[in-house]
């Protein structure tokens, strides 16, 4: 049965929910399905590259103040989705499903799906009470890892099974292309620097400031070492993290030997990886952690947390690994990553670890809910399962 098929992120930037919802509508589209990938779109771009299936951008206007401007796309998304007809709408983030929930309400829908990739702490009441109401008025909920699936179960009274998520083994692979010769010149990198790559801007949610102090650390006894941040597009304000950075890089010394890019070009992000001598990934909480599959699959050794999700798909085989609460490992593993056992190990290693995570066996998980959502769209019935929340 050929299903037509809405996935709506909340912007167009390489975020992780975004990066997931494009790559399952074109695993879907892969499948025969007739999917649509729609979005709210501030700069008219379109999104952060084009994907294998069809799009709707949403004119959307850019707006600073974020409790006014989830109001805001919540009504854009909804206004643009009225008297558009699919089988299936799923939201990947919680101002999707709000737009979703508020068509339900109307009538115009009997139900939507949801995919919970992580949650985050709001003490705006506001904010709070959306990203409640993106959880219980989802008639199907979906979620990328066992840690997540555990969370909405015990604090929030909804089973979301883990559909996972997957990597591309076509874009993503050892083998250099042309963005690889001219990548450290075009960002300004050093040409006999061994890079040690962060990926997702600085944040205290990606750990930004601890992995600068294993950098520091780690120049005293290697000064052939460079630290690249690279993206940051977020709709949430990180300015107050972002000067603690900046003041503590200052007083480092080390200022030179940082780079931090900003959002980069999605065709590049391969080159990081592979110009990188280790993706450093210390995130206090992620939804699963996409960009250590994006390494692996490049041969990259790959650093990351003894913590859940991580521990949840990753053996410790798979990685190199530190612990939060001792800074020290942190550099033990970034020492552990620049010697030469781990770099021929990981080029091996890391492409058969990412071969385990497929797009197509994603988009799978999702077909039986899908069918369900299809189903009562077709019959007219009353949405079931979800719970009724005030706005």
């Amino acid at each position: 049965m050929t299903l037509s098929i809405g996935i709506l992120t909340h912007s167009t930037n390489p975020r992780g929910g975004v990066v997931h919802g494009m790559a399952l509508a074109e695993a879907l589209c892969d499948a025969g399905h007739d999917v649509t990938l729609i979005a709210p779109d501030v700069t008219g771009a379109g999104f952060f590259r084009t994907p294998r299936c069809a799009t709707n951008c949403i004119p959307a206007a850019p707006e600073t103040d974020l409790p006014t401007l989830v109001e805001r796309r919540i009504g854009e998304i909804r206004d643009a989705l009225r008297g558009q007809h699919f089988d299936v709408l799923h939201a990947q983030d919680p101002i999707s499903a709000n737009a979703l929930a508020e068509l339900v309400e109307e009538g115009r829908i009997p139900g939507f799906a949801r995919t919970v990739h992580h949650l985050d702490h709001f003490t705006h009441p506001v904010l709070a009470a959306r990203q409640e109401r993106g959880i219980r008025a989802a008639a199907e909920l979906f979620t990328v890892s066992t840690m997540w699936e555990d969370v909405l179960r015990n604090d929030h009274g909804r089973e979301a099974p883990v559909v996972g998520n997957g990597v591309d083994p076509v874009r993503f692979s050892p083998v250099p292309d042309v963005q690889d010769a001219t990548l450290r010149a075009r960002h300004h990198l050093p040409a006999d620097r061994r890079l040690i790559l962060s990926v997702g801007g600085i944040e205290r949610r990606k750990n930004t400031l601890h992995l600068l102090e294993a950098f520091v650390a780690l120049r005293r006894e290697r000064p052939d070492v460079h630290l690249v941040v690279a993206g940051g597009a977020s709709l949430l304000d990180h300015s107050a993290y972002r000067t603690r950075f900046m003041a503590r890089l200052r007083e480092s010394g080390a200022a030179d030997h940082v780079t931090i890019t900003g959002p980069v070009a999605d065709e590049d992000m391969p080159a990081f990886y592979r110009q990188a001598d280790v993706l450093a990934y210390p995130s206090i909480t992620e939804g699963f952690g996409l960009c250590p599959l994006e390494a692996l699959t490049c041969g990259t050794p790959v650093i990351v947390p003894d913590i859940a999700p991580f521990t949840g798909h990753l053996s410790r085989a798979d990685a190199l690994w530190c612990q939060l609460a001792q800074p020290d490992t942190l550099l033990l593993a970034l020492r552990d990553a620049l010697g030469a056992k781990s770099c021929a190990r990981f080029r091996a290693s890391g492409p058969a670890t990412a071969r385990r995570f497929d797009w197509g066996r994603v988009a799978s998980r999702h077909l039986p809910a899908y069918r369900r959502l299809a189903a009562l769209r077709h019959a007219g019935a009353p949405v079931s399962g979800a719970l009724s929340c005030p706005k």
